[in-house]
């Protein structure tokens, strides 16, 4: 019997990480970062109205500026077919594709848009980003047929993240509540809390910032409230949700296998390893046990020939029984080695679609 090769779990693909708002490692160019959120401390209150009435003056300036500049930048950028697709198949409203075109999307291969966009932890994975300085969005080039649909919530995920940039605080923090319910509503979900985790570790800070990108794109089922905000931006959400849950059901199969059959080699191969052991002893006492019945035999200990016939016989009655395991084992290793080679290239399939996907591979130098 040939040696059984030790049992090595395989990687799980990852779960897909869509984009990311400033991503580690990027540093942008050197313009004026967004204005701050302003706080009027308690001794600046008696300079009375008039203050009052020139600080929202100003803001009105500022976001009418950014308003002025999103049109320029609208009317002077022709969009590529690919991406006036992703415009149509995510659904974006006129509001959501003024945004997208405001920040100017561009697709890029994997070297521009790593060095554009940064990479993540080990295991993960950008397809997109939102650069707040330039207000501009990179999108990854996927090109991996089997992850249809994935390209197009990239796209109105960084879209998302060119609104967030856009609003007031006390925008955001309305639109906060409504997110943070969708968070409570989803808590049983593992995946969207593991998901959150990794922009927790990855971009600290941005907790609803990711979430406003997460949710609209990806969640069904929201309050009334929240589907109501997000008709600004998508003329049918449920559409481009459909198109994030047929993409992820391609990585979740291939998942849910690679798990399954790499549970069932480790059992198989600890069965295969106990009953190996089994057989080596019980082939070691068998040998003894002849050893004895000759030595019985030669020294004239047996009485008559049933007592004799009867201790031969259980002699091969045990030799039968242990070819039998043995011939179970055999017929064992080789539905292993079966079973390892699908497993080889269910891994391969998996290592395909992690690099359609930008994921980092592990142990890499990257």
């Amino acid at each position: 019997m040939s040696n059984v090769p030790p049992y090595e779990p395989p990687h799980a693909p990852p779960t897909p990480q869509y984009g990311e708002y400033a991503p580690p490692g990027y540093l942008p160019p050197q313009l004026p970062p967004p204005a701050p959120r302003r706080r009027i401390l308690p001794g600046l209150i008696a300079a009375g109205v008039v203050f009052a009435l020139l600080i929202a003056g100003a803001g009105v300036a500022v976001a009418q500026r950014q308003n002025i500049a999103d049109l320029l930048t609208v009317w002077n950028y022709e969009p590529s077919s690919e991406i006036q697709g992703y415009i149509e198949r995510a659904q974006l409203s006129d509001r959501g594709e003024f945004l997208f075109k405001a920040s100017t999307p561009a697709i890029l291969g994997t070297d521009d848009f790593n060095e554009t966009c940064g990479t993540l932890e080990e295991g993960t994975g950008v397809l997109g980003c939102y650069v707040p300085a330039q207000r501009a969005i990179y999108l990854y080039d996927v090109t991996d047929d089997r992850l249809d649909g994935v390209e197009e919530v990239v796209a109105a995920h960084e879209m998302l993240h060119a609104a967030w940039h856009r609003m007031s605080a006390d925008e955001r923090d309305d639109v906060g509540v409504l997110l943070e319910q969708a968070v409570v509503d989803y808590a049983d979900d593992e995946a969207f809390t593991e998901r959150m985790a990794v922009y927790a570790r990855t971009e600290p800070g941005e907790r609803l910032n990711e979430l406003h990108s997460i949710v609209g794109t990806e969640l069904s089922d929201l309050s009334p409230a929240l589907e109501t905000y997000y008709s600004e931006f998508f003329d049918d959400r449920e559409a481009l949700v459909a198109l994030h849950l047929t993409s992820n059901a391609v990585l979740t199969d291939i998942e849910e296998r690679t798990t399954a059959l790499a549970d069932e080699l480790e059992k198989l191969n600890d069965e295969i390893e106990a009953d190996y052991k089994k057989y080596n002893k019980g082939y070691d006492e068998l040998n003894a046990a002849v050893d004895a019945f000759n030595t019985k035999n030669n020294n004239y200990g047996f009485s008559n020939q049933a007592q004799f016939d009867a201790e031969r016989n259980a002699l091969i009655a045990r030799q039968k029984k242990l070819d039998s395991l043995f011939a179970s084992i055999e017929k064992r290793s080789d539905t292993y080695e079966e079973k390892l080679a699908e497993l080889t290239e269910l891994n391969e399939q998996v290592a395909s679609l992690n690099e359609g996907l930008n994921i980092v591979p592990r142990d890499s130098d990257i």
